[in-house]
């Protein structure tokens, strides 16, 4: 297996990407926290983003969001299934037992009342990956926001993990990464060329026979 080059983003390297990045979201980054279940990786990065949307509109202007107060996020992966929306979208004792699927996160969006897309990595190309997600990663106020659904072991984040959700929080074009804020607790958040994420998208998942993809929260 070839090893794939990845940039870990608290490495100075990573910090640097960051600050010369044009599409990025601070608020998002700034949330970010490990999932605490290992089933709740797709509900962990739905709070996230559902949470960075919110403060979003608090604090739309960039230069505020790196002192402005992220205290008492309203969604978390400790009260998810406070909502009733989400128990609409998924199953809590499913979900504890084994996860959860793109479509499922896809309807929990929905659920809340959000404008969302789903894209299954077969149905489209690596530019149009790049483009649909840079741009949604351009809207520094994280009303739009992008979800990744992979294959961990096919990435090299951790070799005992296949299907997982994480958020991208960036996009550096001139090295065409992404930056990966990977929810398992084992793994390093990352800067991820472009082609390497999408063949980690393009894998199936075996409990749907789908194809993996991403998902983009819209405003």
């Amino acid at each position: 297996m070839t090893q794939i080059n990845k940039i870990p983003f608290h490495s100075p390297e990573g910090q640097q990407l960051l600050q010369e990045s044009s599409a990025f979201q601070t608020l998002l980054t700034r949330l970010f926290k490990k999932q605490e279940n290992n089933t709740f990786c797709g509900v962990q990065s739905s709070a996230l983003l559902l949470s960075a949307q919110h403060f979003g509109a608090k604090f739309p202007d960039v230069t505020s969001q790196k002192d402005c107060n992220l205290e008492s996020p309203p969604y978390v992966e400790g009260n998810m299934f406070s909502y009733t929306e989400t128990s609409a979208a998924m199953d809590e004792a499913k979900v504890d037992a084994e996860g959860c699927t793109m479509e499922q996160v896809y309807n929990l969006f929905k659920q809340h009342g959000r404008k969302v897309k789903m894209y299954h990595a077969d149905t489209l190309t690596v530019d149009e990956f790049r483009s649909l997600a840079s741009k949604a990663l351009s809207h520094h106020d994280s009303s739009w926001g992008v979800i990744a659904n992979f294959d961990e072991y096919d990435l090299q984040q951790d070799f005992t993990v296949h299907g997982h959700f994480s958020p991208l929080a960036a996009y550096h074009a001139s090295t065409d990464r992404f930056l990966l804020l990977d929810t398992w607790m084992n793994t390093v958040d990352v800067w991820v060329k472009t082609e390497d994420m999408f063949a980690a998208m393009k894998t199936i998942d075996s409990d749907t026979n789908k194809y993996r993809g991403f998902i983009i929260l819209e405003s």
